[in-house]
């Protein structure tokens, strides 16, 4: 019998997180599942630890770092469930989250994503996620990140999108829109992929009933030069490739403010010499981010309302308090 639902673990010298992480898999009380882990290189232990503890699990095995999206999307592509779960191997999962995110999903077939709430694990009355949401500037961010958790977050609402650390995406979806952009390599990956989606007609739900613990950072360096440099490339591959050009220049203020505002703060890091790389990895590989507008435009469904939209309601999810 095919499983419904894939969960793609992405691993990477995570034998001290992968016990946690895998027996809240194993604990779901959905159980028509296949679980598939791409393995990028580990040397920690993780592939024999897997072997011996958790047999049922589809070992994708790569010589070395692929980084995030090579590999899962060769996690996803092995994959044959309807719906396919993505998480890091530093998550922990309520027991219902499966099968709340999927009832979710197939209450309304138009929704192509669903996004969980994302709690810390040091703290799990503190959010980590709540979905996506796009800022004026044009940066896409985690709803409710570092807010204490209460009532506005316990509301199902559409978001954007979901953070890729734990989400649920529907596979026609997938097949529809495409994977993850290998260029990004790791950082932003997800937003590209939630703007693609709704170009083309899908939607987003956030459910607040399907809980995930996340021990962010851990298994991989948020705050590293190397996160500083791709974080600020990549947000500009998204405007070059996924924004309608009506708001792109709308919007350009606003852009351009937030971007020297990210310019400051390396400066203020010590890391000012990020920018000249930063500014020439943009440049770099800016013809091929035109190719793929090309593509997407082609795909795309939505109107530059429905992006006017959704950028409307991130600012709504900014506000102190919130608005639905």
């Amino acid at each position: 019998m095919m499983a419904a639902i894939s969960v793609v673990v992405l691993n990477w010298n995570g034998a001290h997180l992968l016990p946690a992480c895998l027996d809240s898999v194993r604990g779901q009380t959905r159980q028509d599942i296949e679980i598939i882990m791409p393995d990028n290189g580990s040397t920690d232990g993780s592939l024999e630890l897997v072997a011996e503890r958790y047999p049922e699990v589809r070992v994708i095995r790569f010589p070395r770092n692929l980084g995030f999206c090579l590999a899962v999307n060769a996690g996803l592509r092995a994959s044959r469930g309807e719906f396919v779960a993505l998480l890091n191997n530093d998550t922990e999962l309520d027991p219902r989250y499966l099968e709340e995110l999927v009832s979710a999903m197939r209450a309304d077939s138009g929704v192509g994503i669903c996004a969980p709430k994302m709690v810390y694990h040091e703290d799990p009355g503190l959010i980590n996620s709540a979905g996506h949401a796009c800022r004026p500037e044009g940066v896409v961010v985690d709803i409710g990140r570092g807010e204490r958790d209460g009532e506005w977050f316990e509301r199902p609402r559409e978001v954007l999108g979901a953070c890729a650390g734990a989400a649920l995406y529907r596979r026609r979806m997938l097949e529809e829109v495409g994977l993850f952009d290998p260029d990004f390599f790791i950082t932003y990956e997800d937003a590209d992929l939630n703007w693609r989606a709704q170009g083309a007609g899908w939607r987003a739900r956030y459910v607040p009933s399907a809980v995930v613990k996340h021990r962010e950072g851990v298994s991989r360096g948020i705050r590293s030069r190397r996160a500083a440099f791709l974080g600020m490339r990549n947000t500009a591959h998204v405007w070059t490739k996924d924004w309608p050009l009506g708001s792109l220049l709308r919007h350009l203020p606003a852009i351009w403010g937030g971007w020297r505002r990210s310019a400051l703060a390396l400066v203020r890091q010590g890391r000012g010499d990020l920018l000249p790389a930063v500014v020439w990895g943009v440049l770099a590989q800016t013809p091929r981010m035109l190719s793929r507008r090309r593509e997407i435009r082609r795909g795309r469904t939505a109107e530059r309302g429905r992006f006017e939209e959704l950028l409307a309601l991130g600012e709504r999810h900014m506000r102190r308090p919130p608005e639905d």
